[in-house]
């Protein structure tokens, strides 16, 4: 096969159940120009076999295997062996659009001294695999021409929840390696920092608003709401970085996502088993004494309802506070529809 012109990027662990559909979606992208890397992040089900079995002997689509690190270390391993102009970076249990690529081909001849797309996309929430939400997150048509510009939309782009993930974009392969632009070794928050790294070095933006990509979340169960002791770190250090990139144009826009954030971190705190009760509690008391939270409760800010709420939530005292997030904790892995409908709304 040529040198292709886009690298899909997949990270896979224990995908036995759901990755066969999105190598299948896939194999019938009419544009032949790509190749598709598996990366096999150390899983211990039939993952390899089924990949294996799906693929067969289509040689746009490579199998690597690494041990277990996490889908942005997996992602990184991805990117050196890469050989195309563009990557991509897509989940093992979602899938694009068949007519992806011939969409961002045409956007790239266009465009071609383009450094990112921003596509719209399809959110799915589901229970227990029964779709509980779905919504379409739409891209407003746009080109931006120059990087201050596009740093300075930042934010509403973010209220929009269209920059934290990496699956409704394309990215030239040559910014990534020339800037040395990596996943961290996180596991929460890895693909906005990646992406704020990215957007420090995009002049030419295009916003695609043709929905390219279906994201399923398995409300309650998936990755965004496990606990990890380190997560509320990375959402700091994203809220510090992101008022940096952006001069602290919208520092108060910031704090009430820094807010909403920490919400999801208290969540996953709340609902582990991991750790005792006491260890919730100090965890915690920790977070909301943190300067950053002190600071954001004050300034953010709070121009929808939720928004509102949220920062009320923040304000109050900590046995009420305790008591409304306890409750929060239980829609959220109980009725998943729900709070992606209050998510969408902030």
């Amino acid at each position: 096969m040529s040198t292709p012109k886009f690298s899909i990027i997949i990270p896979i662990y224990n995908a036995e159940m759901t990755i066969a559909r999105t190598i299948s979606v896939l194999k019938k992208i009419g544009n032949e120009n790509f190749e598709v890397l598996l990366v096999n992040d150390g899983s211990t089900d039939s993952t390899e076999k089924v990949v294996k079995d799906t693929v067969g002997s289509d040689s746009r689509f490579q199998l690597l295997s690494k041990k277990n690190e996490g889908p942005g270390l997996a992602r990184n391993f991805g990117i050196e062996q890469a050989q195309g102009d563009y990557l991509l970076f897509f989940d093992a249990d979602d899938f694009p659009q068949k007519t992806i690529l011939d969409d961002y081909t045409a956007i790239i001849t266009a465009n071609p001294q383009l450094d990112l797309i921003v596509s719209s996309f399809t959110f799915k929430t589901l229970d227990q695999g029964k779709l509980a939400d779905e919504k379409n997150f739409l891209v407003d048509e746009y080109t931006y021409e120059e990087n201050e510009e596009f740093l300075s939309d930042i934010y509403e782009l973010m209220n929009k929840q269209l920059m934290y993930v990496v699956w409704n974009k394309c990215y030239r392969r040559d910014i990534i390696l020339d800037n040395v632009i990596r996943f961290k070794n996180y596991r929460s928050c890895e693909d906005r920092l990646f992406n704020l790294d990215y957007y420090k070095h995009c002049s030419k933006v295009v916003m695609n608003p043709k929905i390219e990509y279906v994201y399923e979340f398995e409300g309650g169960q998936g990755i965004t709401n496990q606990y990890n002791k380190d997560k509320f770190a990375t959402f700091k250090e994203f809220y510090l970085r992101s008022n940096m990139i952006t001069n602290h144009e919208n520092k108060e826009g910031m704090a009430a996502l820094l807010l909403k954030g920490t919400t999801s971190v208290i969540f996953s705190i709340l609902e582990t088993k991991k750790i005792s009760k006491k260890q919730k509690k100090n965890e915690i008391a920790t977070i909301l004494s943190d300067a950053s939270i002190v600071e954001a409760r004050k300034i953010a800010t709070n121009d929808t309802p939720v928004k509102k709420i949220t920062k009320l939530l923040f304000n109050m005292p900590r046995p009420m506070f305790m008591l409304v997030l306890n409750s929060g904790a239980f829609v959220e892995t109980r009725m998943p529809g729900l709070m992606a409908l209050l998510k969408r709304k902030y």
